[in-house]
């Protein structure tokens, strides 16, 4: 049994209070108004939207989950989360721009400003429903069984107790201060996850050897080898690694809709929208190192590990083995930090839904302010209560991520092209929604009732995740497509409404038929944008790879990928001193 000594209890309880103490300070300007307790005024500077963004991402679970992919698959797994990068990059020169001009409280409300009739209303409250539910649902409960595996192996406590404390601590600030509290505890919670995880990254190469012993070790590991340390498949030939490799680069877009858009929307302006998604981008692409770096070291000191301890429970391992009185306790807080900064976006962006698209929408559209705010504060306990009680029903971090995956199949690139095509309708995505969940369905149906079934030559339990994804957005994108064709396009004068307002570029040629272009704002996809594009991604990709060799003691390779890097560096610098493609005027 873990033990923790008095100083790690004070350092967890005073991060705590300090926590608390911030959302009840906000209580007050949070309750002014919907507006504050769910955008902050839309008054937020781009490098604070940018660290919550951050923080938000990167979860209590984050770390476990990427060391069951480096101890599972290997680092080339890590391009399942290198592959969102390429998606967070396109969406600085476009998404973040579009969500900023768009205004809107949630990105459910998009459907009611781009489509008409009642199929948009009706996509809007099940897309809300979807997003601010169920997918928020399973998203905190896969957050809280990480938190509590944790505790499990760092903590001589229940940890059901534990994580009850925590998560009644950030139902309070979230519940009071509302985005304001979301945002400011983010930053500091950020600065203190990222600071002790790379301390404890460090430590443990430093105190097994240097990292290469600890390569040397992997390779020497009979269950893991050498391929464990392959960032990249085999290009020299065909194989089921290249083929999964390609179908994550090639599916995994989205428009950055959720809690993206409401950080785009809080922002100041549309420059500082597009500067906080490009800290995000960065971010994101350098991130999962820390883990992977520690996801070696466990490996290596722990190459086979026995029920009832598993893949999950490497992490947390090597927090116990390396780490003394004082830096452990700062490691749960760090843990903490995570866990909370993602259940309180998830508490407040989910009652964003509730309120906006579900309460206001369809039951209370003339509802007072300060009636939207109480029932904000209602649907927040609401989720909170929801959250915890799906916990015990997952049993597996990774599972509950490619369940929701599979769930949304096919949806990011329809919400890629719906900002660009002007003929999608409302039926696209209620298609594309409905083909998802059924196909979701499918795969669990099979899995339970018939895993040896073979379908197109293969057992089903065979069929890796990057398969299947590339299977169910095949049938979603082909229905999605069939739908949109059966069905009217959107009324003429709706779409030209959007396009004023939006301008996104793209195919919207007969809509702008007749307008005033010069009147308009400046379109956001224009014949330059991929290679601004291309910039942005050599300047995170780059950075990723150079990482990449440089822990696997490859110094040739991470300079060159560094000078690739430092040139995305200066295309982006340039793009943002581009004055003529933002509608605002410069923020300082």
């Amino acid at each position: 049994m873990p033990t923790l000594h008095w100083i790690d209890y004070t350092i967890i309880g005073s991060y705590l209070a300090l926590s608390l103490g911030i959302g009840i300070a906000m209580t007050r300007r949070a309750g002014r108004s919907t507006e504050n307790y769910f955008l902050g005024g839309r008054s937020m500077p781009w490098w604070v939207n940018g660290i919550s963004l951050a923080a938000t991402s990167f979860a209590s679970d984050t770390p476990l989950v990427v060391t069951e992919m480096v101890r599972g698959r290997g680092l080339q797994r890590l391009w399942w989360l290198f592959a969102g990068v390429l998606a967070l990059t396109v969406a600085v020169y476009l998404f973040s721009r579009l969500w900023r001009r768009l205004e809107a409280m949630t990105d459910a409300e998009f459907c009611e400003l781009r489509y008409d009739g009642r199929p948009a209303a009706v996509l809007r409250g099940v897309r809300a429903f979807m997003s601010g539910v169920v997918g928020n649902l399973i998203t905190m409960a896969w957050v809280t069984l990480g938190m509590a595996s944790i505790i499990t192996v760092m903590m001589p406590v229940d940890k059901w107790t534990a994580v009850g404390l925590a998560m009644g601590v950030t139902l309070i600030y979230t519940m009071f201060g509302g985005f304001f509290s979301a945002v400011l505890t983010d930053v500091f919670q950020f600065v203190i996850a990222v600071g002790a995880m790379l301390l404890l990254a460090v430590m443990a190469v430093w105190q097994f050897g240097g990292m290469a012993a600890v390569l040397d070790a992997v390779r020497a590991s009979p269950a893991h080898g050498e391929r464990t340390l392959a960032l990249f498949p085999d290009f020299t030939h065909g194989n089921l690694d290249l083929a999964c490799f390609l179908i994550l680069i090639g599916l995994w877009w989205t428009d950055s809709g959720a809690y993206v858009t409401q950080r785009m929307s809080a922002c100041r302006n549309e420059r500082d929208a597009a500067k906080a998604m490009m800290f995000f981008a960065l971010w994101q692409a350098i991130r999962p190192w820390m883990w992977a770096v520690v996801a070696l070291v466990s490996i290596a000191l722990f190459p086979v590990l026995t029920p009832p301890l598993n893949d999950t429970s490497a992490y947390p391992l090597v927090m116990n083995h390396y780490l003394g009185i004082g830096l452990r306790g700062l490691l749960i807080t760090a843990f903490l930090g995570a866990f909370m900064s993602t259940i309180t976006t998830q508490l407040n962006w989910g009652a964003s839904y509730l309120m906006q698209d579900g309460y206001c929408r369809f039951f209370r559209p003339q509802a007072p302010e300060r009636e939207r705010v109480l029932v904000s504060r209602v649907m927040t306990v609401v989720l909170a209560i929801a959250g915890i009680g799906l916990t015990p029903l997952l049993t597996s971090v990774t599972e509950a991520w490619e369940f929701l995956a599979l769930l949304m199949a096919g949806g990011g690139i329809i919400g890629v092209f719906r900002w660009f095509w002007w003929r999608m309708n409302a039926w696209t995505e209620l298609t594309a929604m409905g083909s998802g969940l059924a196909c979701a369905l499918f795969n669990i149906g099979l899995q339970l009732m018939a895993p040896r079934l073979p379908v197109f030559g293969l057992a089903w339990a065979d069929w890796r995740f990057e398969l299947k994804l590339l299977l169910f957005t095949v049938v979603a994108l082909t229905a999605s497509a069939a739908a949109t064709y059966a069905t009217r396009p959107v009324a003429m004068e709706k779409l030209r409404t959007f396009n004023r307002k939006v301008r996104p570029g793209g195919w919207w040629a007969p809509v702008e038929k007749g307008e005033n272009l010069s009147q308009l704002p400046p379109p956001v996809l224009t014949r330059r944008t991929a290679l601004d594009v291309v910039g942005g991604m050599a300047l995170c990709l780059g950075t990723t790879v150079g990482i990449g060799f440089a822990v696997l003691l490859r110094p040739g390779l991470s300079a060159l990928a560094f000078t690739v890097a430092l040139g995305g560096a200066v295309a982006v610098y340039r793009w943002f001193q581009r004055d003529k493609l933002f509608t605002d005027a410069r923020t300082p």
